[in-house]
């Protein structure tokens, strides 16, 4: 109970404590605030006016320029990114945990955190971001890390003693929150009917208790732990007190050791009365980080200031001058008409209604009273404003952008300007408030600092991951898990990283440079086609530029890397590069090879066409011999069949004619038979 009792002491001397110590900056503050949504005429004046019943214009040209610096935040937040810094690192785990860090921005809707905290910091001069952790979901022991918003920067009791621009040297911080009495039994199963705290700031303007609802603080405070760090013969680093109890493993001694400190964070939530939960957090950071405007010494104190401050006066001279033309305008008499006496005779009610009604037609007298001809009536314009007050309302304005560090490009000089001077204007303003941004970068820097601290913690088992990449593409990664040899992959818990910034347009921003880029090169170049033809569409938004990348990419090797290799992309490269070159000589040789077999077939079958020549040559001579021959014996085969022939025919006649003259005579005997 004296461990307890002497916490709640500690918190509330040190809420008393930072309450004073920034109380004029905390009151200064609400009244920028206050100033710039509206609440720009001094009390007196404002009642003044109010009893006189004159008017009392608010032109708020100061907000105006206040959201065009914070909206210029937004289209280029910083990025975290991360990068090892010992022997144990790994440059792939580094790009894993900044995968991660972008995922719990992604759940966490870090953007709004930072948006606000900006916010605060232009307006007021200081907005806050926390980090924190929560279960995953109501059935899991894993933890994740969050990044959230403080909405109301007043319930954050910073340490007085912090004097780095980011907050990192802090060792006190209070933030305190309303909660309802019901909520806050059935939570913590406590009292709401507490002792409230006595001490309060400007801007936490409720009581610590009220009729339904109490006030609860988050206390966190940092200790140091005396330690004697010793350095082992395997070169690692240890406090003494983490050494194994049974003693060091065979071979293993220590070097050498020093006395240090080991500093730990502690987080109570209580009231004035109890502390009703409390643990040890991760890191050495307390995960309260400031967002600071404008920083300054004044009277041995470190004070903060955003855009309002010193744009007050400018802006209360736009709204008086601004006022005072209205005022003008207003009291000045209405148009009157100017005519010879006795010519609205007759017609009385139409004059009097002249200037309210819609009469389309004004009827008067040629003549005046003593019958002598008139001219028509005249109106009678009424004095404008004074150019001297249009003047001043005209220089107030100017005064106003002048302090704000905001200009107007439309109201630059007329008349052809080129592209540099063109961006120079625009970047004027940016370059006068650029501190804001930067101030926002440390600030999300030591964020990124207290999530690296945090990984180890919260994710040292081994489970699955969304990351998302520089392209905000996500995907699933595993970490801290075996492979099938037992090597622990993508393990986040090993290793010293460090965040480094990424700033200036967003990737979205980048993709179109590119785009624009390229399209300007392939004009001149048509071979970047072939070589980076998948980037080029690949980071095009028209549906279906992802189908033509792929495509092109898988005719491309160049562009066949894997993300997910150990072989470092350069490395891939180059060996597509050689694959692609042995592939190219490959096939050259493979060309050579046939130009060799053709050249060698040709010359073969010139011979073989030269030994058919002569074969050919040959065989038709012998053919030729034997034609001959075969004619020869051919005709002498035909004469000889011919003489043969004839001979036979010879024979038959010879036969035929032996027979008819055997014939004959045998005739002859019969006729001389019969005769005698």
């Amino acid at each position: 109970m004296s461990n307890e009792r002497e916490t709640i002491d500690d918190a509330v001397d040190f809420l008393k404590r930072s309450a004073d110590y920034f109380s004029v900056e905390r009151s200064e503050a609400i009244d920028d605030l206050r100033f710039r949504f509206g609440e720009q005429w001094d009390a007196a004046a404002a009642m003044a006016r109010k009893l006189q019943s004159r008017p009392m214009l608010t032109i708020n040209e100061l907000d105006t320029s206040i959201r065009q610096v914070v909206n210029q935040i937004r289209q280029q937040r910083p990025r975290i990114g991360c990068q090892g810094i010992n022997t144990q690192s790994d440059e792939k785990i580094a790009e894993v945990i900044t995968g991660m860090v972008r995922h719990i921005e992604e759940i966490s809707d870090a953007s709004h955190a930072y948006d606000t905290s900006a916010d605060f910091a232009v307006s007021s001069g200081t907005g806050y971001i926390r980090v924190g952790t929560r279960y995953e979901d109501e059935k899991s022991f894993d933890q994740e890390v969050i990044i959230e918003s403080i909405d109301n920067p007043f319930g954050v009791y910073f340490d007085p003693s912090s004097v780095l621009p980011e907050g990192s040297d802090a060792e006190q911080v209070i933030v305190t929150d309303l909660m309802d009495k019901t909520a806050f039994q059935r939570k913590y199963g406590k009292s709401a009917s507490l002792v409230p705290f006595t001490a309060s700031g400007s801007g936490d303007n409720t009581q610590w208790v009220s009729e339904d609802e109490i006030r609860v603080a988050e206390f966190f405070r940092v200790d140091y732990k005396p330690e004697t760090l010793v350095q082992l013969s395997t070169g690692h680093l240890v406090f003494e007190s983490e050494l194994p109890k049974t003693g060091l493993p065979e071979g293993v001694q220590v070097i050498r050791s020093r006395k240090s400190s080991q500093r730990i964070v502690r987080w109570s939530k209580l009231t004035a009365h109890e502390i009703v939960d409390e643990r040890v957090l991760g890191g050495k950071f307390i995960p309260i980080v400031p967002v600071y405007g404008v920083r300054y010494w004044s009277e041995n104190k470190m004070r903060h200031m955003g855009m309002v401050r010193m744009a007050k006066d400018p802006q209360r001279m736009v709204n008086f001058w601004q006022t005072a033309i209205t005022e003008l305008v207003a009291l000045a008499p209405k148009t009157k008409w100017m005519m010879a006496e006795g010519q609205d005779e007759g017609f009385l009610d139409e004059w009097q209604q002249a200037n309210v009604s819609t009469r389309a037609v004004l009827h008067y007298k040629t003549t005046d009273v003593d019958g002598r001809e008139a001219p028509p009536p005249e109106r009678i314009q009424p004095e404008p404003p004074p150019e001297g007050a249009i003047a001043a309302a005209m220089a107030a304005s100017n005064n106003l952008k002048k302090v704000m560090g905001v200009y107007d490009p439309a109201a630059a000089e007329n008349g052809p300007r080129s592209g540099k001077a063109i961006r120079a204007e625009q970047s004027q303003g940016e370059i006068t408030n650029f501190h804001f941004y930067d101030n926002l970068t440390r600030s999300i820097k030591q964020v990124g600092r207290i999530i690296l601290s945090y990984i180890p913690i919260y994710y040292d088992t081994p489970r699955t991951l969304r990351i998302i990449g520089a392209d905000g593409k996500p995907k699933l990664t595993d970490i801290n898990t075996q492979n099938a040899v037992g090597e622990v992959v993508n393990d986040v818990r090993v290793g010293k990283y460090d965040v480094v910034m990424e700033v200036g347009p967003g990737y979205d921003t980048k993709r179109q440079e590119v785009v624009e880029t390229m399209t300007q090169l392939l004009q001149t170049d048509q071979d970047l086609m072939k070589v980076a033809g998948d980037l080029i569409f690949r980071n095009m938004d028209f549906p279906g530029a992802e189908v033509v990348a792929d495509r092109l990419a898988a005719a491309n090797p160049m562009a066949q890397i894997d993300d997910d290799s150990d072989i470092p992309p350069q490395a891939q490269m180059l060996i597509k590069q050689l694959q692609q070159k042995i592939q190219e000589l490959s096939q050259a040789l493979q060309g050579a090879q046939t130009e060799i077999k053709y050249r060698t077939q040709l010359e073969q079958m010139k011979q073989d066409a030269e030994t058919n020549r002569t074969h050919m040559q040959m065989v038709t001579k012998a053919h030729d011999i034997e034609r001959r021959n075969e004619t020869s014996l051919h005709d002498t085969n035909t004469r000889a069949r011919t003489e043969i022939t004839t001979e036979e025919i010879r024979g038959h006649i010879e036969i035929l004619l032996k027979r008819l003259e055997e014939a004959r005579m045998e005739k002859d005997r019969n006729q001389g038979g019969t005769n005698g």
